[in-house]
């Protein structure tokens, strides 16, 4: 095996002479860690997060404890690290080792992969109930004084499984074995309220009454004259949880499936628009609404429809609310900025991979959840703070600001009394992460 001290020459350069050696001091190639430290010490997000974990073991052989566990794990998701296996490796690092409270010097470093794994596997029902009361009201916690209206996005997702996961089901409508997970955001802010995994053959309404409730009682006991309006898709228009929002006293825009009696009710809107786009070439929407009970409601409820007509037909669309003091295309437009949910999903699935769900436990992938919803809420409380400074990066995706802003070379130093880290002076987004480590008060850089 080649020496990693060893000089090698190399000669593609036309006028000098390239020599390459593996002799440079400890260097992290995740320097913007630093600044998730210093927003979650804000947050006091692994610091909640770890007070609600239990810890059962032997007190005199712990090396690692619960909060340092949780830092380690949250912050390797957030940098890219999302599988237990990049511990091996990673664990040694000397930034993330230094912003998990040891030294960069420490021997010891930080979990392995199978200490890791038993963190994950060693947590109860109990406690990942604790944990959820606790992401939503860290939610609830974190809104303005001066909140007057709060929207909730409720949606499900599908994360595939590939093993012997415990209750894995394949899901006829994702041609897939999967989990099925019930995720709610701020519809405004993009900020997670709560997250529950679910068995891979579940509805995609089951359970979303409990965390609703859940949510908006919290809510109501910090706000309560607090406005709140809850919206989904089709797949959340059951008469049972519409019941229950209303006996809460909450609003709300749901889709609802179209049918010949829908159709019916909007005909005369439909044909209207259908004429009309023959007359100009164009694609266009009209909007009306109506009163209409399925035969499973008992009564009847408020409908918003959509009559679109464009090149390839007629696309009529319905929402079911309880919103009725606004004109119809006001409220199907509302309804339809819950599409953003969807760039919160891709979000939290792509760029955290919150569906690496790998465990053959189902409460040990239901925490590994809950660790991926915690990273969540780091990275956006970071996509906020890089706003305040950078209008273009405050728009950007997670594995965008990752890329752009965390993945910054730093050389990590000890001394008796200190811990140098120095960053590439080269690097692209050094200047938007200088004015992120200065106080408050700092000039924001031009976006």
């Amino acid at each position: 095996m080649t020496e990693c001290n060893a000089q090698i020459a190399l000669d593609f350069h036309p006028q000098l002479a390239i020599d390459v050696g593996f002799d440079a001091p400890q260097i992290s190639s995740d320097g913007g860690v630093i600044v998730l430290r210093q927003i979650d010490d804000g947050l006091s997000l692994t610091e909640g997060f770890s007070a609600c974990l239990p810890d059962e073991r032997d007190r005199t052989r712990i090396r690692h404890d619960r909060r340092e566990q949780t830092r380690q794990r949250i912050y390797q998701i957030a940098l890219g690290y999302e599988d237990c296996n990049d511990a091996d490796t990673l664990r040694c690092d000397p930034l993330l080792k230094t912003v998990c409270d040891r030294t960069p010097n420490d021997p010891v470093g930080l979990s392995s992969q199978p200490t890791l794994s038993r963190f994950e596997n060693a947590m109860s029902g109990v406690t990942l109930r604790r944990l959820s009361a606790w992401l939503e009201q860290s939610y609830v916690d974190s809104l303005p004084s001066s909140t007057e209206v709060v929207v909730l996005d409720i949606d499900s997702t599908a994360d595939e499984t590939h093993g012997a996961q415990q209750l894995s089901f394949f899901h006829g409508y994702y041609a897939h074995h999967i989990y099925h997970p019930l995720l709610v955001y701020d519809g405004e802010t993009g900020q997670l309220v709560s997250a529950l995994l679910r068995p891979g053959n579940t509805h995609d309404s089951r359970g979303a009454g409990n965390v609703l409730r859940r949510i908006i009682r919290r809510l109501r006991r910090r706000f309560p004259d607090l406005g709140i309006v809850v919206r989904g898709d089709a797949g959340f228009a059951m008469p049972k949880l519409m019941v229950q929002l209303e006996t809460l006293g909450v609003d709300y825009v749901l889709g609802i499936a179209k049918n010949s009696r829908l159709k019916g009710l909007a005909q005369e809107t439909m044909v209207d628009a259908e004429e009309l786009a023959e007359r100009l070439g164009r694609t266009v929407r009209r909007y009306t609404s109506f009163e209409y009970a399925a035969a499973s409601w008992g009564h009847t409820r408020y409908i918003v429809a959509k009559a679109e007509h464009s090149a390839l037909g007629s696309n009529p669309r319905f929402v079911v609310t309880t919103l009725r003091g606004f004109d119809a295309e006001t409220i199907y437009r509302a309804y339809v900025q819950r599409g953003r949910c969807e760039l919160y999903i891709k979000d939290f699935k792509c760029a955290l991979s919150a569906d690496r769900l790998s465990c053959s436990s189902y409460l040990a992938n239901s925490f590994r959840l809950l660790l991926h919803a915690a990273a969540y809420c780091l990275m956006h409380a970071f996509r906020q703070l890089v706003g305040g400074v950078s209008k273009s990066l405050g728009r950007a995706q997670f594995d965008t600001l990752r890329l752009r802003l965390l993945k910054i070379g730093a050389i990590v130093q000890q001394s008796v009394r200190r811990i140098w880290i120095r960053l590439s002076r080269s690097h692209p987004g050094c200047a938007v992460l200088a004015s992120l480590l200065q106080p408050a008060h700092a000039p924001p850089i031009p976006a």
